[in-house]
C-alpha cells in the first residue's frame, strides 16, 4: 500500500515564502472554478451548515482563505458577519477574494506570528492551511490564541488516502488521521471537538471537516 512508503503526517520541504507566494498567485484565477468542479464549494457549505454561531453576529478570520470559499460559505449558511478579516500569502488570492466579499478587510500574512497584532475573533476559519505548515502542532496554537473565549474554529483538513498522494505530489501538503488532528487540537486547548466528513465525491476522500471551541 502506498501509506507504506509515504509518512503522510509529514509536508514535504517547504517553499521559501516568496516562491509559495508566487505559486499560489499563478494559480488565484482558476482556483475558485477549480475547487468548485471538485466539489469542495458543496463540502464546504455542508460543513458551515453543521456549525452553530457562538454568537448572532459573529466577527469572523478567515486564515489561509484562497479566493475566499471557505469565508463565502459561512456567510451563506450564517449571514453577514460583524466583521471579516481576510488572511493570504497571495496578494493575488486576496485580490479575488476581496471582490467576491467586498467588505471583508484584507491583510498579506501567512500563519505565523504576523496573526498575532489581531485582535481575537468570534469565529476562525482555517481550510487547508495547516497541512503546508512545518510544524502543524504551533500552527493550532497560534489558531487558539485567534479565538475568543467561547468562540470556534471551523477547520478543513487534508486525511491519508491515495487520492491526497496525488495531491501532496503537486502542492507538497500532509495528510492528517482523524485522531491524529482531533489530538493536536485538544493540545492546543480547544474543546468540544467534533469531526464533520464530507460525505460525496474527492473532498471525501482527501478531506475531513473539524469543529471546534475555545473554553
Amino acid at each position: 500500500m502506498l501509506t507504506r512508503f509515504t509518512r503522510f503526517d509529514q509536508p514535504r520541504p517547504a517553499a521559501q515564502p516568496g516562491a509559495l507566494q508566487a505559486i499560489y498567485d499563478r494559480a488565484a484565477t482558476g482556483w475558485q472554478d477549480g475547487i468548485s468542479k471538485l466539489g469542495f464549494l458543496a463540502a464546504y457549505a455542508e460543513l458551515m451548515r453543521a456549525t452553530a454561531p457562538p454568537t448572532p453576529a459573529p466577527s469572523v478570520l478567515d486564515v489561509g482563505t484562497g479566493t475566499g470559499a471557505f469565508a463565502q460559505a459561512w456567510s451563506a449558511a450564517h449571514g453577514a458577519p460583524a466583521t471579516l478579516t481576510l488572511t493570504d500569502i497571495s496578494p493575488a488570492m486576496l485580490e479575488t477574494a476581496s471582490a467576491r466579499l467586498p467588505n471583508a478587510i484584507t491583510i498579506i500574512a501567512p500563519l505565523g506570528p504576523e496573526l498575532n497584532t489581531l485582535p481575537p475573533q468570534d469565529v476562525v476559519l482555517c481550510a487547508h492551511v495547516i497541512e503546508h505548515i512545518d510544524d502543524p502542532k504551533a500552527a493550532f496554537g497560534m489558531l487558539f490564541d485567534r479565538v475568543a473565549s467561547g468562540g470556534m474554529l471551523v477547520l478543513a483538513l487534508s486525511r491519508p488516502h491515495w487520492c491526497t498522494a496525488l495531491v501532496r505530489w503537486r502542492w507538497g501538503n500532509a495528510a492528517y488521521p482523524p485522531g491524529h488532528a482531533h489530538t493536536m487540537l485538544a493540545e492546543a486547548g480547544f474543546t468540544d471537538i467534533t469531526l464533520h466528513p464530507f460525505t460525496s465525491g474527492p473532498p471525501s476522500r482527501v478531506s475531513h471537516g473539524y469543529i471546534a471551541r475555545r473554553p
